[in-house]
């Protein structure tokens, strides 16, 4: 038995949903599908959500956030857009080069460019250009504080315009920043990667904690996997890890909350509860030490939940399907875990609405209806009993009947020659039977063979020279992996700072002068990942 959580489908999108919002009352959902639909629903007190409105990005939705009654997306063609609650657009501005990510803050947002460029807009419409600040990959906010890590793994903070801390890159290789966050004291966690020095070395993995109010390092510690979500909470930081563990940081020491041996994909907390997607699961953990789990039909990548948890939404896709768009679940952290068999999990996504349970006595009970639809020729035509002859016998059997005696003494015996007859009807059933070809016959006879796992093939590192503007589009191709049996599943590019790219066997990406690291990982139909890993070094011409 596993404990879980009831869950019922909310909405279902006819794509896959890519970013998902809610607001902290719970009131209004957002979420932006692929190809840049925006939908918004409203839920009045005690009532379900409903659709108020839709809108078509100019592009594809790379960011999205909610204040009050308004909705800001920014798409990766045009730029940023404001919409009131029934999807109506209030203003625009254009991002030149279209946006990467967007960030909410306390007083205005930030939003990243695809040339990782930094631009400030105020909740109104001010655009506040800090182009200036370049090479961005990661952004949040720590309070009042903006904190960005740049491409080189050098991390700066910025209290409006201005620079106020800056932590150098380290390692004479290069690094990355996999992850930025804060504890529930407001100190500032970042998850680094030292790239080794030696192929075939192990990389540094390490987590610091910094304080931005009296710009120094508190605490640096070793980790065995690379931390990719740092969210505060239970007064001190959760942490979510590429192989799929989930950690409670407090007084420098980590305490395991879950595993879910797959990476975290999105790490959630709510007053004592924490909520981690993994693979196709939601993990559940309390304070008071409780686990629950709740299956997805798709990959739940996506989690948002009203700042009480009373209500958390969440949704993904299932990339070994691509028939349907998987649905929007809906669940409350104040419910009550119940005891099912794990092979229930999915009942909430695979039952269908069969209308209402009818009772006994509406299914056996004598139904007229019908009848008194038809003429009276057709009640005659009914109740008149059924003639089948001899001769409408014999007719019927095409011939197979040899000889009926009709005498008064033997009158309705049929005199048959058995074995023609079945003779016969063997042939009949033959020419009509569809029989399978050989091949699907050599196919179930053969032998069933031990998986064998595929082998990624990310590629040989290289050096690759830049264009006249530093830098240059390189074809990431995984199609010299191996899989003799045909069982890839999924493929996924990441970068050097854990996030995904790319679900597909070849990506391009535009990169930069410097040193860049991605990881192609395949999934086979057991569920078995394997990885392997790709140095691009940019150069100047």
């Amino acid at each position: 038995m596993v404990k879980t959580r009831a869950v019922r489908v909310s909405f279902k999108p006819e794509q896959k949903v890519e970013h998902l919002c809610l607001s902290s009352d719970g009131a209004c959902l957002v979420w932006a599908e692929q190809g840049g639909v925006v939908s918004i629903a409203i839920s009045a007190e005690n009532e379900d959500h409903r659709l108020a409105g839709v809108w078509n990005a100019p592009g594809g939705v790379v960011g999205m956030c909610l204040r009050g009654d308004r909705t800001f997306v920014l798409d990766d063609t045009d730029g940023i857009s404001c919409l009131n609650s029934k999807a109506e657009s209030e203003w625009h501005l254009t991002i030149p080069g279209g946006g990467f990510s967007l960030h909410q803050g306390p007083n205005d947002m930030a939003v990243v460019d695809a040339l990782g460029r930094l631009y400030r807009i105020s909740y109104g419409g001010q655009l506040q250009n800090l182009n200036h600040f370049e090479h961005i990959l990661k952004a949040t906010f720590v309070d009042q504080y903006l904190v960005l890590a740049h491409e080189d793994g050098s991390v700066q903070a910025l209290n409006e315009d201005q620079s106020i801390w800056q932590r150098p890159s380290r390692g004479e290789v290069g690094e990355a920043i996999t992850a930025i966050g804060s504890d529930a004291s407001g100190h500032l966690l970042l998850g680094r990667e030292g790239y080794a020095l030696v192929d075939g070395d192990e990389e540094a993995l390490e987590m610091e904690t910094w304080c931005l109010k009296r710009l120094e390092l508190l605490d640096r510690c070793d980790l065995k996997s690379r931390v990719t979500h740092l969210v505060p909470g239970l007064e001190g930081v959760i942490c979510g890890f590429d192989n799929g563990r989930v950690t409670l940081y407090k007084h420098k020491a980590h305490r395991e909350l879950l595993m879910t041996n797959y990476a975290i994909q999105t790490l959630l907390v709510r007053g004592g509860h924490v909520v981690a997607s993994s693979w196709f699961y939601l993990f559940g953990h309390n304070e008071a030490g409780e686990g629950w789990k709740v299956e997805h039909q798709g990959m739940p990548t996506q989690l948002a939940a009203s700042a009480n948890g009373s209500i958390l939404f969440f949704a993904g896709e299932d990339q070994n399907d691509w028939t349907d768009a998987e649905p929007i679940g809906c669940l409350s952290l104040d419910s009550e875990t119940i005891e099912i068999d794990p092979s229930e999990l999915n009942a909430w996504f695979q039952q269908e609405d069969s209308g209402p349970e009818r009772s006994a006595e509406e299914i056996y009970r004598v139904d007229d209806s019908v009848e008194n639809l038809l003429t009276d020729e057709e009640r005659r035509m009914m109740a008149k009993p059924v003639e089948v002859g001899l001769e409408d016998l014999q007719d019927a059997l095409d011939g197979f009947i040899e000889n009926v005696n009709t005498d008064e003494a033997t009158q309705g015996t049929l005199n048959l020659d058995s074995s023609e007859l079945l003779e016969a009807l063997d042939d009949q059933i033959s020419s009509m039977a569809m029989l399978p070809d050989e091949d699907l016959f050599g196919a179930l006879n053969e032998e069933v063979s031990a998986p064998i796992p595929p082998v990624p093939r990310a590629g040989e590192d290289r050096v690759v020279v830049c264009e006249e503007d530093g830098t240059a589009v390189v074809l990431l191709d995984g199609l010299g992996s191996s899989d003799v049996q045909n069982r890839i599943v999924m493929w996924s590019w990441v970068d050097s700072t854990g996030k995904e790219i790319a679900t597909q066997a070849q990506a391009k990406v535009r990169l930069s002068v410097g040193v860049h690291r991605f990881e192609l990982r395949i999934c086979d139909s057991e569920g078995r990942w394997s990885s392997d890993s790709i140095q691009l070094t940019l150069k100047r011409a």
